[in-house]
């Protein structure tokens, strides 16, 4: 998805490159190369680097200069060496994407450009003009259907020439940019899941992003403005301590109900209903739009949850049982060192999830 993009600011041949994962508070990266008989991966590094509140704000660049001056001089590995690479693969917020399937009557393949082209005049806020998209034909030979299904992908314009801007002028060339759902699910679907239908479910600091992957690909994705900064502020409200504090305490504790009485469950639970019900739209969503394009699945299989605040101890089983189907928390190196691990990775696998983007970013072939 996003050929559009990728084609229009990518070469031919991929050099050694990073994948850089631009957030509202924080930028993330890794890069991964292959021993010499192009088998074997591995992180040759990664990194995190804070950025002050309001240079990125739900996803649209607000200060240009700012973030480009922390781009050029102030990405380090977790070493603390100065990174190398100018070649970059770049993520794009989910909650700018526009991700759909769309119906369409039985059309030849060069009428049904101008056929999208009228959909997306009919079902996104912008005009044509102002996004970039590209579209998909998903329907399955082996299932007969009476209309053409069409995944529709659209970014507004401005967005994406702004994250390109920067990037560029940060000193970098970027090969490649798409959306985060399209990254991570590279990171987290493995071969014995390709044909499955699964939600995965983001958890970032100020926001959650649900992605409905079916038949080989993501189908729809939908964000919500609730993320690890809301549970912070419900404990360090209900507990009557600082944000930093109620983060560490969230960290250690999660859904403890044994942590002073249960009060870690008074301060989030209320929150956590939200999740619920997203996913059970999503849920709804395929059962009633998609699950003839997937072979005959006509359910979700299972949950995966990936992002940093997908850590939250007790999650897992809260959601498992709200939704009455299987959750699991993603590993986000199953690409990269296998299943089971040829090699042990350089962090632990909870440390590890905050970095599920920019690893699928440099996972890209």
């Amino acid at each position: 998805m996003l050929s559009v993009i990728s084609k229009r600011i990518s070469g031919i041949l991929y050099p050694p490159f990073l994948g850089i994962d631009i957030s509202d508070l924080t930028i993330k990266f890794a890069k991964i190369s292959k021993d010499r008989e192009g088998i074997n991966k591995k992180i040759d590094y990664f990194g995190e680097i804070n950025i002050e509140k309001g240079l990125v704000s739900e996803g649209e660049i607000k200060k240009e200069k700012e973030l480009i001056d922390i781009l050029k001089n102030n990405l380090k590995d977790l070493r603390n060496k100065k990174i190398s690479e100018k070649f970059v693969v770049a993520s794009l917020p989910e909650e700018k994407s526009f991700v759909r399937i769309i119906q369409l009557p039985k059309l030849k393949p060069a009428e049904i450009a101008s056929a999208v082209r009228w959909e997306l005049e009919a079902n996104i806020p912008l005009l044509v003009e102002q996004v970039y998209f590209d579209y998909e034909i998903i329907n399955s030979p082996e299932i007969p259907l009476d209309h053409t299904d069409v995944l529709i992908t659209a970014f507004p314009r401005l967005t994406v020439d702004s994250y390109i801007s920067v990037i560029r002028s940060a000193g970098y060339y970027p090969l490649a940019i798409e959306l985060e759902s399209q990254a991570i699910s590279r990171t987290v679907i493995t071969n014995d899941l390709i044909n499955d239908a699964v939600i995965i479910v983001d958890i970032g600091m100020t926001r959650t992003s649900f992605m409905v992957f079916g038949g080989g690909s993501i189908i729809l994705t939908i964000s919500i403005r609730l993320g690890g900064q809301d549970f912070n502020k419900a404990i360090a409200e209900k507990l009557g301590i600082p944000l930093e504090e109620a983060e560490k305490i969230k960290k250690e504790y999660g859904l403890n109900k044994n942590y002073k009485n249960g009060i870690m469950i008074e301060a989030l639970i209320p929150l956590l209903p939200a999740l619920v019900e997203e996913i059970r739209k999503q849920i709804w969503f395929y059962k009633d739009r998609a699950e003839h394009r997937h072979g005959g699945l006509k359910d979700i299989s299972k949950i995966i949850l990936v992002g940093g605040d997908a850590n939250l101890i007790g999650l897992e089983k809260f959601l498992s049982i709200s939704l009455k189907k299987p959750v699991i928390t993603a590993d986000p190196f199953v690409n990269v060192y296998g299943n089971p691990h040829k090699i042990v990775p350089p962090i632990p696998k909870n440390a590890s999830l905050k970095y599920t983007t920019a690893i699928g970013l440099a996972l890209r072939e």
